[in-house]
Formats: C-alpha cells, sequence, structure tokens
C-alpha cells in the first residue's frame, strides 16, 4: 500500500508538472476579452509586473495607454478613463502606474513590449518630485519592480545592446536585482562580453532561460484571475456633449466642494495633514532642487527604449502644487528652473510634449499636494484628443 506522504508527494509533482508544461496557448485561450477590459482600470501589479494583459490592451488599435505613477488612480469624472467611455473618444485608454513607479520601472516595461510598441501612440505623465536629490530609492523600487521584466531584459533580442546594457548596470546598484544571484550572474556575463566567469555565466544563461519560462507562465496563471476594476467615480453628464470651457468649469465646481483652505489640498486630506502637525511642513522643501536628480538618466532610458521602439510618445510635464510648495519653501524661481530643464530634456530627445507648469497656482488644477486631477484631467483629456486626431 502506498503511505498517505509519498502519495501527497506524487499529487504534488504531478500538479507542479501540469502547471509547468500546460500549453502557454491553451492558457492563453481562457483569458477572455473581459479580463482584459477589467485590467485597463485595477492598476494591480499582476497587471504592470506582468506582460500578457498589456501585451492584449497594446495589440488593441483604438487604445492608447497612460504611463504614470499615483495620479493615474486619481479617478474622477474627469479622469481620462471616465472621460473617453462618457464621450465615446475613438479611443481607450488604460494605466500603467502606482505610487512610487518612476522612470526605471517604466523603462522594464517598455523594454518588455518593444514588438508592441512600434507607431503605437502612448502618453507617459513626468511628475516633478521623481527628480529628487537621491532619485527612486530602494523602498519604492522594490515593491514596483518586475523580476520578469528583469530577466526579460538579458534576453531580449529586440533592444539596442548598448541600451540594454546600460540599463543592467543601473539595475544593479539596486540590492533588489543584486540579491537575486542568478539575475546578478547573468547580468555580468552579458555586461562582459561573455569574459567574466565564462563557465559559470553560460550555466547560468541557461537557468536563466528555464526560470523566465517559470514567470512567464505565472503571470499568464495570474492573467486568469484579474482583479476588479478601482471604483471609477463617474458622473458622466459633467462631460458628456460638454464644450471644454463648460468642462473646466463643472470642474471648478467639482473642486470647490472638495477644497475650502488656502493652500488648494483637498479636504479630506488637508485634515490629515493638520492631524499630523501641519506646522511641521513649514519650510520642508527649502533645500530641495529637482534639477540635479539620477532620476535624469532614468528617465534618459525611458526617452531612448522608447525611440528604439519606434513608439509614439506624448510626454506631459505636470506641475506641483504652488500654494502648498511655497508652504514647504521651495523657491518657484527654483521650480521653474526644474520645468525648464525638463523642457529642454524632450526639447532634445525631439518628442512631443505638453508643459502644465503655467498651472502651479491654477485652483482645482491640482487636487492635493502633487497629484493632477479635476481641472487637470480637463487639460489633458483635451490634449489626449488633439494627440489622437493627429496623422498617424
Amino acid at each position: 500500500m502506498i503511505k498517505k506522504g509519498f502519495l501527497s508527494l506524487l499529487i504534488a509533482f504531478a500538479l507542479f508538472g501540469a502547471f509547468v508544461f500546460f500549453p502557454n496557448s491553451w492558457i492563453k485561450a481562457w483569458i477572455s476579452d473581459e479580463d482584459v477590459e477589467m485590467a485597463r482600470t485595477n492598476m494591480s501589479p499582476l497587471v504592470f509586473q506582468g506582460t500578457y494583459l498589456q501585451e492584449r490592451m497594446l495589440q488593441d488599435s483604438n487604445s492608447m495607454p497612460l504611463y504614470g505613477s499615483s495620479e493615474l488612480n486619481r479617478f474622477d469624472p474627469f479622469h481620462p478613463y471616465n472621460y473617453t467611455r462618457a464621450t465615446d473618444a475613438p479611443y481607450s485608454t488604460f494605466m500603467i502606474g502606482r505610487g512610487g513607479m518612476q522612470s526605471i520601472t517604466h523603462f522594464l516595461n517598455f523594454a518588455a513590449q518593444e514588438k508592441n510598441l512600434k507607431d503605437k501612440k502612448i502618453v507617459f505623465i513626468v511628475s516633478p518630485q521623481w527628480f529628487t536629490e537621491k532619485g527612486t530609492s530602494e523602498l519604492t523600487f522594490s515593491p514596483n519592480y518586475s523580476m520578469l521584466h528583469a530577466y526579460d531584459l538579458a534576453y531580449n533580442k529586440d533592444i539596442d545592446v548598448e541600451l540594454r546594457n546600460r540599463a543592467m548596470k543601473r539595475l544593479l546598484e539596486f540590492d533588489t536585482v543584486n540579491r537575486d544571484q542568478l539575475l546578478n550572474t547573468i547580468y555580468e556575463y552579458k555586461l562582459s562580453g561573455g569574459k567574466k566567469r565564462p563557465v559559470l555565466g553560460r550555466l547560468a544563461i541557461m537557468a536563466g532561460h528555464v526560470q523566465k519560462g517559470l514567470l512567464e507562465k505565472k503571470d499568464l496563471y495570474y492573467s486568469l484571475f484579474p482583479r476588479g476594476s478601482h471604483k471609477l467615480k463617474n458622473n458622466d453628464k459633467l462631460v458628456t456633449d460638454q464644450t471644454f470651457e463648460q468642462q473646466l468649469q463643472n470642474a471648478e465646481d467639482y473642486g470647490k466642494k472638495r477644497v475650502s483652505n488656502d493652500l488648494m489640498i483637498e479636504n479630506k486630506f488637508y485634515k490629515r495633514l493638520v492631524n499630523a502637525n501641519l506646522s511641521k511642513f513649514k519650510g520642508i522643501r527649502k533645500n530641495e532642487d529637482y534639477t540635479i536628480s539620477p532620476e535624469y538618466q532614468d528617465f534618459q532610458l525611458v526617452l531612448d527604449v522608447l525611440k528604439d521602439a519606434g513608439a509614439k510618445p506624448l510626454f506631459i510635464s505636470i506641475p506641483v502644487n504652488g500654494y502648498w510648495y511655497d508652504y514647504n519653501e521651495y523657491p518657484q524661481e527654483r521650480r521653474q528652473k526644474y520645468y525648464e530643464k525638463m523642457e529642454q530634456v524632450l526639447t532634445d530627445a525631439d518628442v512631443q510634449y505638453v508643459d502644465f507648469s503655467a498651472h502651479e497656482y491654477d485652483p482645482y488644477f491640482i487636487m492635493d499636494t502633487i497629484h493632477i486631477a479635476w481641472k487637470g484631467w480637463v487639460y489633458v483629456d483635451q490634449e489626449l484628443d488633439k494627440y489622437w486626431a493627429q496623422q498617424q
């Protein structure tokens, strides 16, 4: 008689074998259009750290993805997703981003999707607060990091080799990547042109192929069970059949109901600041300078990979809340230097961009200290319409 423990072990091996060897094409066939539609707004790491759901969305010729960080989940009636749905726009949107996502994370994602980005119109929102003295930290990089994308980079034949090597060198600066001994060995081997630890390196390359395959399989299984979408907070009557000026007025009225303080911060968030002792934020940014940051090198990787892929990006440079930053004692003159530098970077890259820096003191353009919303989204929606209407 087979012992129960041995039988359990056999069952476990059988299930693991089924998991590993089940054909990817069969799993993909089970992922429905409804699952893909749900992924457009759920903002889940399972989407932006994976590849398959994004691949399906990018292959939709009428989709125009938005990439950024935490502003993307500030859903309100004027948010681009609600706007395109309520106005029957000729394009649809989906969001890739959450708090802490910055250039290097987006670079990895773009590199993994190179073959799907050629001639694709995409929108990338650039946030000033990314460009701090130290740039993205381990604390923000680690929870947004995609192991699948990092392994894919090592084997990616679509990306320019010099660009790939620059990115691998940068990634090796993060403990999250360095702790992965297999990936570390693969990167070092690739960067040395196969000269560093050649035997171990070749073994790592073979093992890495297996690891990448398992991660791809895991992504497909996760894609079978997408999370539900965010609460969209839509109110179609505020945008449907409304002119741009009417939408701006509706957004202003919407904001007035939610803001009643001199710092022009949404009341519920302002209350949290007061409860945390508002005065401690006085002068907190007087020594900050967003013109000097390693983030610029990471952002250049984004610019370069999109160019390498043949994508057609529109960059949106958003402002900070001028009232709040004045309270923080970050001088307006110094902020202006950041906006000018970002404009120069985008000009030098020869990409299309929109500069909203003139809206620092525009009430209800920013909903809290840094996040675009309400009136800001109305301006963004208008730019998306213009961009989509351009000749392909």
